[in-house]
């Protein structure tokens, strides 16, 4: 399996939250509705004694074909293995309830009667599986209600930047740290195999590791594309073009009901994040003259958000609905061809490709030159969120994290096989030693029955069938990771002058809207600069840059 390249425990003075999001989040206030605790418990790390990270042990596998690169490039694979090793020596219950509660992306799928992904994993994990599915935009929402009730489902998936929710972990559910920090970890072989960055990403709690993280690639967002008609489009230009020729292209697939660019709701803010890093702006904070810089303060980024509104109002070849448009939605619009190029991710990009087959080839555009002071690319944490445990007695928790345990086993196992791509002769055929999805298997899945949300191996690159795509990614990745940026905001320690972050970040959210929809102008950015520094920023600025120094020890 690909060798975690940060591997090793971590200093104990890293003290880490994760995410700005995550930091974000627990600033948005410790009242707790629902908690029974009767003193609640804040989930900043300072001045806590903090649990060692959980030790990092590889789980042996096939070699890939393409090889990973500790900087930021997963494992890629061209055929599937020919031989499969066990990472689970037992099932991991025996005939027990247990409920999720996991964000989806997808139309609901059919219950485990007449699903049988759904089904043969329920017999795999000996458990019955019930899920409560969240659609992508109600998440928020829906964990909030949960917060108030008190009513726990036993796993419960989450993301950094929602509001409370670290509190909420620290004070509600199972304190893991018995079980997985420093080598207690090796009791679940598949969850001391998860990088430790990810670990890192999800952050302490209390000083406490408080739940499981949901491994992602490193690489941030991307912008999806049908390679056939955008290189001809393009005029001979496709990934090799200017920031002129780039919008030129745009603009000539956009007409007769069709668009050049599609971008979903959900915090995508019409790419403009993406399109800051093409400018060369930092990845949500940077150093400047030996200053620690909120990204939207600096002129790069404000000149994606000039960028986006050219793009919108002059351009128009955004998708009408753009920025509002539900994730499921934009997703349809891309496969049957309606818009040309749709922003989305790594994961995404493997989803596009089953979803299209061989409809046309989805590819993974490069940012165009001649834009601010030079493109970069801005990783990823890499996690999607994190998944929290209801607390119980002992033999509870562990039967969880078994379950979670075979979730998470890699490629290259038998129970990889059975998480990803389900029952043989069912889901998939074996043919001439490789994988062939079945028509089933676009139906039945770990993204339309999510268990890909509770938590979920070290990213790797293989695609059944499509070793082109394979190679596709794992070159985009090979390139991006020359300029790659990772957030200096991961693992920092949230203090009280973050309180004010969530109502500033959607000032931000909310002025990119407005102004790239051409309701205002671009005075109404440098308003909401001013009202940052005016208002709390600069404090939120001074805390994160003082937290900085202190986790990196300058």
């Amino acid at each position: 399996m690909t060798v975690n390249p940060r591997a090793g425990a971590p200093s104990r003075r890293r003290f880490l939250r994760g995410s700005l999001g995550a930091s974000a989040a627990l600033a948005a206030g410790p009242a707790l509705v629902g908690c029974a605790t009767s003193q609640v418990r804040s989930a900043r790390n300072a001045g806590t004694e903090p649990v060692p990270w959980p030790e990092y042990v590889p789980v042996e596998g096939p070699r890939p074909d393409l090889p990973p690169d500790p900087r930021g490039v997963d494992a890629g694979f061209l055929r599937y293995p020919d031989r499969l090793v066990s990472s689970v020596p037992e099932r991991p219950g025996d005939g027990q309830t247990v409920t999720a509660m996991v964000e989806t992306y997808e139309a609901p799928p059919r219950g485990p009667g007449a699903n049988r992904y759904w089904a043969a994993l329920n017999e795999a994990l000996g458990v019955d599986l019930k899920l409560q599915l969240v659609p992508s935009g109600n998440l928020s929402a829906k964990l909030a209600t949960m917060m108030a009730s008190g009513d726990m489902p036993d796993l419960v998936m989450v993301r950094n930047w929602i509001p409370r929710v670290a509190d909420y972990a620290a004070n509600v559910a199972a304190d893991l740290s018995e079980h997985l920090s420093g080598p207690a970890v090796r009791d679940y072989p598949n969850l001391a195999n998860l990088p430790t960055y990810a670990w890192r990403d999800m952050g302490l709690m209390g000083g406490r590791i408080m739940g499981v993280p949901i491994t992602r690639p490193r690489t941030g967002s991307a912008i999806l594309s049908n390679r056939e008609e955008m290189t001809r489009l393009a005029e001979g230009a496709y990934n090799d073009w200017t920031a002129e020729e780039f919008t030129d292209t745009l603009r000539r697939g956009t007409g007769g009901k069709k668009y050049g660019l599609g971008v979903a709701s959900g915090g995508w803010l019409f790419g403009v994040p993406l399109l800051s890093s093409w400018h060369g702006a930092p990845n949500l904070y940077g150093m400047r003259d030996g200053a620690f810089v909120k990204a939207e303060l600096t002129e790069e980024y404000r000149a994606a958000v000039e960028f986006a509104r050219r793009l919108h109002v002059t351009e128009k070849v955004y998708y009408p609905g753009t920025a509002t448009m539900p994730t499921e939605t934009m997703k349809s619009l891309f496969f049957n061809g309606t818009v040309r190029a749709q922003l989305d991710n790594l994961p995404g990009y493997q989803a596009a490709n089953i979803a299209v087959g061989d409809a046309f080839t989805v590819d993974l555009l490069r940012p165009p030159t001649g834009l601010g002071t030079g493109a970069t690319s801005h990783f990823s944490g890499g996690t999607y969120g994190y998944t929290l445990l209801k607390p119980g007695p002992p033999e509870r928790i562990t039967l969880l994290l078994r379950i979670m345990n075979y979730l998470a086993a890699p490629f290259g196992t038998t129970e990889y096989e059975r998480t990803y791509y389900g029952v043989e002769g069912e889901h998939f055929e074996r043919v001439d030693g490789d994988l062939e999805l079945t028509e089933l298997a676009k139906t039945e899945n770990p993204s339309t029955v999510p268990v890909r949300y509770i938590t979920a191996p070290p990213p790797v690159h293989f695609y059944p069938g499509n070793p082109d795509a394979v190679r596709r990614v794992h070159a985009f990745q090979t390139q991006d990771v020359e300029t790659g940026i990772a957030p200096l905001t991961s693992g920092l320690v949230v203090r009280d002058a973050l309180r004010p972050y969530t109502r500033m970040r959607k000032l931000f959210e909310d002025t990119v809207i407005s102004v790239v929809q051409g309701h205002d102008s671009m005075k109404k950015w440098d308003e909401a600069v001013r009202t940052w520094r005016t208002q709390g920023g600069d404090q939120v600025d001074a805390e994160l840059a003082e937290e900085y120094a202190a986790v990196n020890q300058l």
